[in-house]
């Protein structure tokens, strides 16, 4: 038998008085009679608290504990009722028949009952029903949400808001009573009532006719009528838009009916949030914003001041406001508006470093303050807006506080000194000095990585410094515990070391790490090793490497020993040497895999060996661009729409290989071989605004043409059945239709979707071109609000697309380089010539340009 500790006796919960098995024993006291009010309370507190804690029910278990909770409705002491409505909410998701208890419930909700009821019984009947109950409902929840009593109309918004997600189309048609809610002038409030004591607790009076409710000034029922109303009309732009202008209360804010700050502060970030989706009423929102600084309530100043900060392409003159605002909280006394100041300003700076440059003075009294938090956000925004002459100043004051702060506070700090470091490169050695300090005290992974991470950059931009950064990383590693960093280091320093004047003082460290690492560490110190004798000038420097991997063969890791075998080889072949260590470039790894993919799906070609001399190949510099791309997949086929930040490009070859993979899941076309290309971009054969988006994509084969056409459907209440593209030529084009796939069914959530048509080509050795004219055609049906399936009856419909043009080059010819920029690398070391003309008949550039 285990004892609890004198915590848990002091908690009033040992584990073992609030097991599950100890609970459904004690739950006997259900069944008493009389019923106990305090023993019932007490047990309803353990169910709850032991849901609370993680522990699962069986669902037999949670139905017996929820049918006994319910035996208790018989009983009207208010404090009990309210935990038999607690526990029936955690209890309702795992039991059975949870809608018998409606009745129950139901009767708490009428207006004679008793004030203390109402809500908890809202709260616990929107947990129980079925969405197909809520129409019946529908007149209980209305009267709720307009109810003079706060706490019952702000039970009945949030139950509203959590019923919307299933019951959409009824929730809608509470608009206008969540629009009275929040329009009310005051509100009464909940410590008000009959003489049956505080909160009603202990009255069993079941009579309500003495409650008088009492104005309240907290007006919460706003805030929860403002979140319901913007769920109900997220989906319609011009409604939000409109809702925001009519509670802004005009230019100075004064006119809005909102008396709740947190019900201002959600209006700011819908407003905020409609700004940044539609340019066109930013100046509108700026407007309403620069009234709400104004405000007499702290939380709504910063959220205003917060907004306009976070706005994008705002000019300096119109931030002097919301950075005055954050300057006045940097001095107060309390340390949530000091630290929410400094937060704003810290990432502020990033962009606007010259504005936020006023705050220095009270940034650096808040250096000492005695929250660390907000002594790091302070020297961060410093370290962003500083001159170069307070460099070392700041380095030392930092210095002095590293050990008080932790990780996550050593990250931020760290991101700001590497950005410090380019720009002011004749300050690297005191912040060189301080990142090899940090590096060597304790802390996690993401600290040390940020270390690392901001010497690397150091390395790579400040040519002096070079020297001294790589010996502090080779003394980290001497003592290094996280795997992936001492393997990033060893690459790093199998790429420079060999460059530096005394390449051999680094090679003790790399060796060390042969000797005393994990497998991982010591086949990335065997290719740094290898690295160091294939770039070695001196030839005794590469016998002395030879030796050092001559005896990695005998390592107990069979990758050691390969690499080892693999690098003696080509230390001993100068050819290999420039083929597999020398070269910059490296295989495009989209175009690899596309090709790999075509080559295993067709039988024909795996009895020759595979051709890898077509691959476009790649600097390693566009390689690393490429890895933090978003996946082709998810952006190629995708209709247009606004995004507050456009993502680099899909490359060629990687969407060539996204295309070659949804293809490849296409059985009719299985037979055509791989793709000798397919477009680079889709083509737009609608606006982005209409109800239908389609984009069109071309892929040829040796004998065949296909289009591809991505189908979107915007419309939430209409699903299309049986979509498909008709296809008309308008003259002859050597090409002849085989097939139409079609797409069975489109819905919003399921769009887009993918209609394919193919074509013979009649003449294979031929260019085949033309301009086809093209209509969608579907059935549509409107979905059925309360089952959500498509009704029976629909009708045929078509929608008339632009044209779609079959040309030769693009189509068929592709150029044979993987980009520009690394063609003209390429020829870097080539002739060249550099000369000067004057443009004397053009103003500028820019003229020439249009006029060309």
């Amino acid at each position: 038998m285990a004892y609890a500790s004198k915590k848990e006796e002091e908690s009033g919960l040992s584990p073992y008085y609030n097991t599950k098995t100890t609970i459904i024993q004690d739950a006997r006291v259900f069944n008493d009679s009389p019923i106990s009010p305090r023993k019932c309370r007490a047990l309803l507190t353990r169910i709850v608290h032991l849901l609370y804690t993680g522990e699962t029910l069986s669902v037999q278990e949670a139905t017996t504990l929820f049918f006994g909770t319910t035996k208790l409705f018989q009983h009207k002491d208010s404090a009990l009722r309210q935990m038999v409505y607690l526990a029936i909410k955690e209890l309702s998701t795992t039991t059975e028949d949870v809608i018998m208890v409606t009745s129950s419930i139901m009767k708490d909700m009428q207006p004679s009952s008793e004030v203390i009821y109402r809500p908890n019984a809202i709260r616990a009947l929107c947990r129980i029903i079925d969405p197909s109950m809520a129409q019946g409902l529908e007149r209980f929840f209305k009267a709720a949400i307009v109810d003079r009593t706060p706490s019952i109309s702000s039970a009945a918004l949030v139950s509203s808001y959590h019923l919307f997600p299933h019951a959409k189309d009824v929730v809608k048609r509470w608009v206008n009573e969540a629009q009275e809610a929040l329009n009310a002038k005051s509100s009464p409030s909940l410590f008000g009532g009959s003489s049956g004591g505080y909160l009603n607790f202990g009255s069993s009076n079941p009579s309500n006719s003495g409650y008088q409710p009492i104005p309240s000034t907290s007006y919460i029922t706003q805030y929860h009528a403002l979140g319901l109303l913007y769920l109900i009309r997220q989906q319609d732009r011009m409604a939000v838009t409109k809702m925001i202008q009519q509670l802004g209360g005009g230019k100075s804010g004064a006119g809005t009916t909102l008396k709740n700050p947190m019900a201002l502060c959600m209006l700011i970030r819908y407003a905020a949030k409609v700004a940044e989706e539609d340019p066109n009423v930013q100046r509108q929102i700026l407007d309403l914003l620069d009234g709400w600084l104004r405000h007499k309530s702290d939380m709504v100043n910063f959220e205003a001041a917060r907004a306009i900060c976070e706005m994008k392409h705002l000019p300096d003159s119109q931030l002097s406001k919301a950075i005055s605002v954050l300057q006045l909280f940097l001095s107060s006394p309390k340390p949530v508006l000091k630290f929410a100041a400094t937060r704003t300003l810290a990432s502020l700076a990033l962009t606007h470093p010259t504005s936020v440059a006023p705050c220095n003075v009270d940034l650096e009294n808040l250096i000492a303050d005695s929250n660390r938090s907000v002594a790091t956000y302070a020297i961060t925004t410093l370290l962003k807006t500083g001159n170069e002459a307070s460099v070392d100043r700041l380095m030392k004051q930092i210095t002095g506080f590293m050990s008080e702060i932790s990780d996550e506070f050593k990250v931020i700090i760290v991101d700001a000194i590497r950005s410090l470091c380019i720009k002011f490169p004749t300050k690297h050695v005191s912040m060189l000095s301080f990142l090899a300090g940090v590096l060597r005290d304790e802390g996690g992974y993401d600290f040390k990585r940020a270390v690392v991470e901001a010497m690397f950059d150091m390395i790579k931009f400040i040519a002096d410094c070079k020297e001294q950064a790589l010996s502090h990383l080779c003394e980290f590693i001497e003592d290094c515990e996280f795997t992936k960093l001492s393997v990033r280091i060893l690459h790093l320093l199998g790429m420079e070391g060999p460059k530096s004047p005394q390449p051999t003082k680094y090679i003790r460290f790399i060796y060390n790490r042969v000797v005393l690492e994990n497998a991982t560490v010591r086949a990335a110190a065997v290719s740094s090793l290898a690295k160091f004798g294939v770039n070695a000038i001196d030839m005794g420097l590469r016998r002395s490497i030879g030796i050092l991997l001559n005896r990695c063969l005998d390592d107990v890791d069979d990758e050691v020993r390969d690499r080892a075998a693999m690098y003696l080889k080509i230390l001993k072949e100068p050819p290999l040497a420039d083929a597999y260590i020398k070269e910059e470039s490296v295989f495009s790894l989209a175009a690899l895999e596309s090709k790999l993919v075509a080559y295993i799906g067709d039988t024909g070609a795996v009895s020759q060996p595979f051709d890898a001399s077509s691959i476009p190949k790649v600097s390693r510099a566009q390689l690393a661009a490429e890895s933090a791309r978003p996946s082709t997949l998810d952006t190629v086929a995708v209709p247009v729409s606004r995004s507050s930040s456009t993502p680099p490009p899909p490359t060629a070859a990687d969407t060539q290989s996204s295309y070659a993979q949804q293809l490849a899941e296409v059985p009719e076309l299985s037979e055509y071989g791989p793709a000798l290309n397919s477009s680079t971009k889709p083509v737009h054969l609608t606006e982005s605004e209409t109800e239908y988006q389609v984009t069109c994509v071309k892929h040829i084969f040796k004998e065949h043409v296909v289009f591809q056409f991505n189908v979107s459907n915007t419309l939430p209440d209409t699903v299309l059945e049986q979509v498909s593209v008709i296809m008309q030529p308008q003259s002859e084009c050597g090409l002849t239709e085989d097939f139409i796939i079609p797409t069975p069914t489109l819905m919003t959530s399921t769009s887009p979707g993918k209609v394919y048509v193919s074509f013979s080509r009649d003449t294979p050795e031929e260019y085949a071109t033309g301009s086809f004219q093209c209509t969608l055609k579907f059935v549509s049906k409107e979905l059925d609000p309360s089952t959500g399936e498509p009704e029976e009856d629909g009708y045929e419909d078509e929608y008339q697309l632009e044209d779609v043009e079959l040309v030769a080059g693009g189509d068929y010819i592709v150029p044979s380089y993987a980009s520009f920029s690394s063609e003209w690398d390429r020829l870097r070391t080539g002739a060249t010539a550099t000369e000067t003309f004057a443009l004397t008949a053009m103003e500028s550039i820019k003229g020439l340009s249009s006029q060309l």
